[in-house]
């Protein structure tokens, strides 16, 4: 047969096949924006080309911040939501923490409390207790839970699970000044009350005959800082002393503050007032500190050199420290998971330091922040190991769901009493009285 008479069979063909692909490139879209989806979500394309729209979830987050810290959270969530269009994050910022354990406590119970909440580490327990959280064990696994410091987690566990994400942490550490310490003939730091008591007895002699504004103190209490008085407890008790549970005074730390008040000695200087803190110890007028990690490292080089910083312990770190939790009554759990990944990611916490000099939960971040810093601006190995070693009985608090309103009461009358002659003593009467009161 001759080819030609293949040509109409051909030419039918082709027009069949230009009439098929008509048809199915109008029932398609071609215009979809190839967005990059770091959720790993893409739009769903129905058939007939109606684009089905994503469900965006409400995600609301409460805080309470510095500024500075506040507004890097918030560029990072910003740029959250830009890789996960789908969640819509709010954040509010609480700057006065006074009474907001309290009030996210209210909310909770009303069923209107955030989604996530960044809580000090001494709320947890409790609001767990009052089955208030969602425990976050599949935030917590794996490499993530092995790479946090032990000590730190302590706070963060009960029943056997974990109820929230570490945050921040400013451990307190004790110094001690070099030339004191010689000069009451020791040359490292008491380890026992009755050291202790005889290096106190010279150094309060000795101010007798110095001229007003030249006094000498045997310890710094500031009005805002109770944990200095868990500190000084706890190490001059050798861990002994259960204080950490604020359930009652016990009668050898009475006599102890009992004898301090006798001494008048006592310094009333905030740990966030670097310039008086660093006069007081440039002149060896302060034998001891107790004061925050990033407080202590803020103090002038030359200061710094001046003071021992005690390496042997580091008493109940979790404390002023924060943590992510999530409420019980949210429903955006894995969108809350999402965020409190991000927001606490390795890169975040390094920048977090290089930024604002914040210490990481990580350990193995600690060699790369040697990397990026001056030797001398990071904790020294012995901090690391320190917060890496074994757990303790007294790391912890016992669980208890009305732990924070004792706190909120010490402190008040911790604070109170910073205005009067005979401040041990009346911080003594107000506990007392209000424990009778119960």
């Amino acid at each position: 047969m001759s080819p030609r008479k293949y040509v109409p069979l051909f030419v039918g063909a082709l027009l069949l096949t230009a009439l098929l692909l008509l048809f199915f490139s109008r029932s398609m879209s071609w215009n979809w924006n190839r967005v990059n989806h770091s959720d790993g979500v893409q739009p769903i394309e129905p058939a007939g080309g109606q684009r089905i729209t994503q469900l965006s979830t409400d995600l609301y987050v409460n805080v309470s911040l510095p500024t500075a810290d506040y507004d890097r959270l918030v560029e990072r969530t910003e740029r959250f939501m830009l890789d996960y269009p789908h969640i819509q994050v709010e954040i509010s910022n609480e700057r006065d923490s006074d009474g907001r354990y309290e009030h996210l406590l209210t909310m909770s119970k009303q069923g209107l409390a955030p989604d996530v909440m960044l809580l000090d580490n001494g709320g947890i327990i409790p609001l767990a207790v009052k089955g208030l959280l969602k425990p976050v064990d599949g935030l917590m696994a794996g490499e993530v839970l092995t790479d946090q410091l032990p000590r730190l987690l302590e706070t963060l566990k009960w029943n056997g699970y974990m109820w929230a994400v570490p945050y921040r942490i400013n451990p307190y550490v004790v110094a001690w000044d070099k030339e004191l310490l010689k000069e009451g003939g020791l040359s490292g730091p008491p380890d026992q009350w009755g050291a202790f008591q005889s290096l106190a007895e010279k150094i309060a002699s000795a101010s007798v005959s110095l001229e007003p504004g030249q006094e000498r103190f045997i310890v710094n209490f500031s009005p805002d800082e109770m944990e200095q008085l868990l500190i000084w407890s706890a190490r001059l008790s050798n861990g002994k002393e259960e204080l950490i549970n604020l359930q009652a005074l016990p009668d050898t730390l009475l006599d102890r503050l009992a004898w301090l008040q006798s001494k008048g000695n006592l310094a009333s200087v905030s740990s966030r007032r670097g310039a008086e803190l660093n006069e007081l110890i440039e002149k060896h007028r302060l034998l001891m500190l107790i004061m925050p990690w990033e407080e202590l490292n803020g103090l002038s080089q030359s200061a710094r050199s001046k003071l021992l910083v005690e390496q042997k312990d580091i008493d109940y770190p979790w404390l002023g420290g924060t943590s992510f939790a999530i409420s019980s009554g949210s429903s955006a759990e894995s969108e809350a998971m999402l965020w409190i990944q991000e927001m606490t990611s390795p890169y975040n916490s390094l920048k977090d330091f290089e930024e604002g000099g914040k210490l990481p939960v990580r350990s193995s971040l600690y060699d790369q922040m040697r990397l990026i810093t001056k030797s001398g601006d990071t904790p020294p190995y012995w901090w690391l190991e320190a917060l890496s070693a074994k757990v303790t009985d007294r790391d912890s608090v016992t669980p208890d769901p009305d732990w924070p309103k004792r706190w909120r009461d010490w402190s008040g009358a911790w604070r109170a009493a910073a205005g009067d002659p005979s401040r041990l003593d009346a911080f003594v009467q107000a506990v007392t009285a209000a424990d009778s009161d119960e």
